[in-house]
């Protein structure tokens, strides 16, 4: 068998074997998908029959079918629509805000060793105060508007980034960064090419956590005290006796949860394409 016939045959073995790894791939996710259906059609449809064979209270569980016509009316009605984007709008400027100084915090902090030194204790007594608590405090100072929400939240992305960028940093090869130096890189070659390459998957991992973590700032500083929003909406349904009303809208900020997850780990699978598949 000549040369080129060979190379053919292996080329051909290796286009299968891809197929076939793409094909199991496939099963695997339908299959994923299919038992997560069904799983959540059991949930509801116990919880469902649970409430009409009266095993559960509807007025501290409410029902299903409550909480799908309690939506329709607030989407049919647009009532809900403001809310969404003002609880949208601070936890994105909040996160955005956080993420950008807890990245370039923990950047400077592996930059300037000392400097880390000096400050490690006075931002660790920062990073265990529990802001969530001091939520009424945010508010008398930054106001019942918008700006106490996303100080909130900025304050808890912060302290998440900064501590994954450093850990980001600190987990690459020193072989690696030794050989660099080894061949003449200078500092600033060394951290553009090497060092914050090498840290992006822990910086966003970080982000992930962070952005759920700003949106839950945001709705426990709405709770408290708002004029808009939809932690504003279940403290005003709470307030009523709504379950259907306080389970509808926790819904609700459940998807807005899922659904900035999956843009940042999707933006995660972008940048980190030549890795492999991250998420």
């Amino acid at each position: 068998m000549s040369d080129r016939a060979q190379s053919a045959r292996v080329l051909e073995t290796l286009r299968r074997s891809e197929a076939e790894r793409e094909a199991r791939r496939l099963r695997r996710a339908f299959w994923v998908w299919a038992v997560r259906a069904l799983v959540l059609v059991l949930f509801v449809g116990l919880w469902e029959w649970a409430i009409r064979a009266k095993v559960l209270d509807p007025f501290f569980f409410s029902q299903p079918s409550a909480i799908v016509m309690f939506l329709a009316e607030e989407v049919r009605d647009g009532s809900i629509w403001p809310h969404v984007l003002v609880t949208l709008r601070e936890t994105l400027a909040g996160f955005a805000l956080g993420a950008a100084a807890g990245i370039a915090a923990g950047i400077a902090r592996m930059q300037f060793p000392f400097a880390a030194e000096v400050s490690n204790p006075f931002l660790t007594i920062l990073n265990v105060l529990p802001r969530v608590a001091l939520a009424p405090m945010f508010i008398i100072w930054f106001g019942v508007g918008e700006g106490s929400k996303v100080a909130l939240a900025v304050s808890l992305v912060f302290f998440i980034l900064m501590l994954n960028t450093e850990a980001g940093i600190k987990s690459l090869d020193r072989e690696l960064i030794l050989t660099m130096r080894a061949l003449g890189a200078t500092n600033r070659q060394l951290f553009w090419k090497v060092m914050l390459p090498g840290a992006v998957p822990s910086i966003f991992g970080g982000m992930r956590l962070g952005v759920v973590y700003a949106l839950l700032a945001v709705v426990v500083g709405e709770m408290i005290a708002a004029r808009m929003g939809l932690g504003q909406r279940i403290a005003f349904y709470a307030a009523s006796f709504r379950a259907e009303g306080v389970l509808g809208t926790i819904l609700v900020l459940a998807m807005i949860g899922l659904a900035l997850n999956f843009i940042v780990a999707r933006a995660e699978a972008m940048l980190l394409r030549w890795k492999g598949d991250v998420t």
